[in-house]
């Protein structure tokens, strides 16, 4: 019998996502205004204010998706992540993968 692998159910099941080794290289700012690349915010708009939960959540889940690891750097703060994790709806496999290799991230869930 041979193996059937499921097809994906949306793009976001198959796209490479990326991840950081600690949260502590996340060192973007934690208030303020953030402003995205335009690789990144491709859909139009590229200002955000940290100091707004739609906003702050809206980001961040804008850089979880689409971000290399250097912009997770630059862009992500680690200990404002961890606060606004239960708030924010990445795509499940970013949050799996997150939550995979940050646990915290889960308990603070």
């Amino acid at each position: 019998m041979s193996e059937h692998t499921p097809t994906p159910f949306s793009f976001a099941e198959v796209k490479p996502y990326e991840v950081v080794d600690s949260l502590a290289e996340l060192h973007g700012p934690d208030h303020g205004g953030l402003e995205l690349p335009v690789e990144l915010a491709w859909g139009g708009r590229t200002e955000f204010d940290l100091e707004d939960e739609y906003d702050r959540t809206a980001v961040y889940k804008i850089v979880l998706e689409e971000g290399t690891k250097q912009h997770l750097r630059e862009l992500v703060n680690g200990r404002l992540l961890t606060a606004i994790w239960n708030q924010m709806r990445p795509a499940r496999p970013v949050r799996a993968l997150w939550e995979k290799h940050f646990p915290q991230l889960r308990a603070a869930a």
